[in-house]
């Protein structure tokens, strides 16, 4: 998805719209930022993995993840 993509979809919701992204293993998170990472296709990735790794040669492309992670884990609680 390119950033106009991105805006378009976001256009046609109300203003006030909860955003989130999945959690590490369950639920979903807040979005707290965007993080720039430098990407490249993974060839012969599985199902269960992403299409891209990070990866810094000069042939990546620069992408933005919608970053978002639990504030207040419970394990960090004990």
């Amino acid at each position: 998805m390119t950033a106009q993509e991105l805006i378009v979809q976001l256009q046609s919701l109300a203003p006030d719209t909860k955003i989130v992204v999945r959690g590490y293993e369950d639920g979903y998170n807040d979005i707290l930022r965007l993080k720039a990472v430098k990407l490249k296709a993974k060839i012969n990735s599985e199902w269960y993995e992403g299409e891209y790794a990070e990866n810094h040669d000069p042939d990546s492309i620069i992408a933005f993840d919608l970053f978002g992670e639990n504030q207040n884990p419970q394990d960090d609680l004990k």
